[in-house]
């Protein structure tokens, strides 16, 4: 990029505060950061508090926000009910050596309503969860190897970052196949005949690009991992929100073992791995020869009691509403596009969105952040939208139909700032 775009400039000069608070980062954290999915040039926001769907930075601005933590808040910010159980809850404690009556009852929720699970162990993170489900899947077919989609994603853990980069290459611990290609999943299988102890899917991939599944996709994967004596893990840490009884029952699926994270813990850091009763029995410390697995803070009481209205209060009303303001602010959202003379593609499912400035809608792995996205997510900031920096967003329970409006408004500004730029210095806008 050449010079600083007007978009920029105006980034620049309404963030002082946020860029004074990067410098500062930078002297104690990498680059200023401690995670990278929200990292952009010319540098993040600092947020200084938040509500309902808003945020709020360091400069004092208000932002309605898309990304939710990366989609971990289903109802918005300091979601009343959620906070009432924190803080009732906590004045008990916060972590204690056993279980918990806050523990059980979230189980028995979880148990009671996500298609597919007769048992639950919670851990930390989805992150953490995922690491547990691929060590039981090892565990019970005594394989080694894992498969996965190139560009999944399933936390921080080496073994399932393998493809979530161009570049990623089968190791000796995962192999990969293409999302979307049960063929693809059926000569990895085949190659790998014996070897393979899970086969683990997101419903529905978000990082990178928003990828929806072909029809029968899903389903075909997962017969094929039994056909070949492998676990089908199902990862709906991002993807629960889409139906009441979780992404298995909205595409027919019956995993073996579903990986939970996210909003699990309404806002506070909790995972878990559900599955068949006959395969979670491996975690059972009376159990001969049982899997070894420890964690602090696993189910600890707090993100116990806040999970449980989390899910209790993710109601179908309320899924169906958040996908109807979906659908109604990508209408909204193309016509803006098409007024400005910009081009815009959305991928979409449900509540959730991956907005594109390019004509046609990209596929899983393409390089989305362009400088024209680039122009378009700051646009969006100066214009109170907080979204992900390769157009990732999602509705909360938060959001209303006043709300609806002001994002559709203020794509509409987003937009014709980016037409402006683009007419002004197409070359350093597209380069």
């Amino acid at each position: 990029m050449s010079a600083m775009s007007a978009i920029e400039a105006r980034y620049v000069d309404r963030t002082l505060a946020s860029a004074a608070m990067i410098r500062r980062a930078r002297h104690c954290m990498p680059g200023g950061s401690t995670r990278t999915f929200t990292f952009h040039a010319p540098y993040p926001l600092t947020f200084h508090h938040a509500g309902g769907p808003y945020l709020w930075d360091v400069d004092g601005d208000r932002y309605v926000d898309l990304v939710y933590n990366g989609l971990s808040l289903i109802h918005g910010h300091s979601y009343p009910p959620i906070v009432e159980a924190i803080q009732r809850t906590l004045s008990r404690g916060s972590a204690w050596p056993g279980p918990n009556d806050e523990q059980v009852r979230f189980a028995e929720l979880l148990r009671d309503r996500i298609h597919g699970i007769e048992l639950v162990r919670f851990a930390n993170t989805g992150s953490e969860a995922a690491m547990l489900a691929v060590k039981i899947a090892r565990h019970v077919t005594g394989r080694p190897l894992v498969l996965k989609a190139r560009y999944g994603y399933h936390g921080c853990y080496p073994d399932l970052e393998v493809g979530v980069e161009a570049t990623g290459q089968d190791t000796e611990q995962t192999v990969l196949a293409t999302f979307g290609s049960a063929d693809s999943f059926a000569r990895v299988l085949e190659q790998r005949r014996g070897q393979i102890a899970a086969v683990i899917l997101e419903p529905v991939m978000f990082t990178g690009v928003v990828t929806p599944p072909p029809q029968g996709f899903l389903q075909a994967v997962q017969q094929l991992a039994r056909d070949a004596g492998a676990l089908f893990i199902l990862d709906d840490c991002l993807m629960l929100r889409l139906s009441f009884h979780g992404s298995a029952a909205l595409f027919g699926l019956d995993p073996d073992l579903t990986v939970l994270g996210k909003f699990l813990g309404g806002g506070l850091p909790v995972g878990a791995v559900g599955g068949r009763r006959e395969i979670m029995e491996c975690l059972n410390p009376d159990t001969a020869g049982h899997i070894f697995h420890g964690g602090s803070f696993n189910g600890n009481v707090v993100g116990c009691a806040a999970g449980r209205v989390a899910i209790e209060h993710l109601t179908t009303e309320r899924i169906t509403q958040m996908d109807q303001h979906r659908e109604t602010l990508q209408a909204r959202a193309y016509a803006s596009a098409q007024a400005a003379g910009v081009p815009l593609s959305i991928n979409s499912i449900g509540s959730v969105m991956g907005m594109y400035m390019r004509a046609d809608p990209p596929t899983a792995g393409e390089v989305v952040e362009t400088p024209l996205q680039h122009q378009f997510h700051l646009a969006c900031l100066n214009n109170g939208i907080y979204l992900g920096p390769g157009g990732e967003c999602a509705m909360a329970t938060a959001i209303s139909d006043d709300v609806v409006d002001q994002l559709a408004e203020g794509f509409d500004q987003a937009m014709k700032e980016v037409a402006e730029v683009t007419a002004q210095s197409p070359v350093s806008v597209h380069s």
